[in-house]
């Protein structure tokens, strides 16, 4: 398809007859008029954010992804900094992927060599089971005037009890966030440490090589 811009675009006055009825003074239209959407034909737009000309990637597009991509990221770093200590499940927003820690998510971008500046990481809650309550379950099944009896409250409440020991492992991303440059500093640090205590044990068992009896 050619390129296509509200700019290059004429938009004609046609007429068409419709059939229609008078009630009470007023018109009404009979006839159903089709009617299009010019965003389905417009390929390129101007971006509602910075004005610049953008090829379209939907239908409905309004924005350029550089300024899709800002506003993401500006609403991603406007979420509270989750816990140093949080341990659960994390959902990266840019990737759409789970995983489970940070060791992960830099396994999967080394591997698919994404920079890590990408990475949007949000922590997660895990889902639980809904507990079974009597009026769902005898919602019109029952007589107006019915009443549970003792035994089947009773063998309800036991397996609401026994729902809660079960887990979903069904996660779902929250609204705090999780500092990966921290982890990285930290990881380098350790690194570091690591790397110096190692030179020291080196420097000993040469130290103690030369001495002489």
């Amino acid at each position: 398809m050619d390129k296509l811009t509200i700019k290059n675009i004429e938009i004609k006055n046609k007429f068409i007859e419709v059939e229609c009825i008078e009630v009470n003074g007023k018109e009404i239209i009979l006839t159903r008029v089709p009617n299009g959407d010019i965003d389905y034909y417009l390929t390129h737009a101007d971006c509602k954010t910075c004005g610049k000309e953008f090829k379209k990637q939907f239908t409905h597009s309004k924005i350029c992804s550089a300024c899709w991509k800002k506003d993401e990221y500006d609403k991603f770093y406007a979420k509270p900094l989750a816990r140093a200590d949080y341990k659960g499940m994390i959902y990266d927003q840019h990737t759409d992927k789970y995983f489970q820690d940070l060791d992960d998510v830099i396994e999967h971008y080394e591997e698919d060599k994404i920079s890590l500046d990408n990475a949007m990481l949000l922590t997660t809650v895990e889902s639980s089971f809904n507990h079974i309550d009597i009026e769902q379950i005898s919602e019109e099944e029952v007589h107006e005037d019915w009443e549970p009896s003792d035994e089947l409250l009773a063998k309800i409440d036991e397996f609401n009890e026994f729902l809660k020991t079960q887990r979903t492992r069904t996660f779902f991303p929250c609204d705090t966030r999780l500092d990966i440059s921290s982890f990285l500093k930290s990881e380098r640090e350790e690194s570091n440490e690591l790397f110096k205590a190692d030179k020291n044990i080196d420097k000993d068992e040469n130290n103690n090589g030369d001495t002489k009896c």
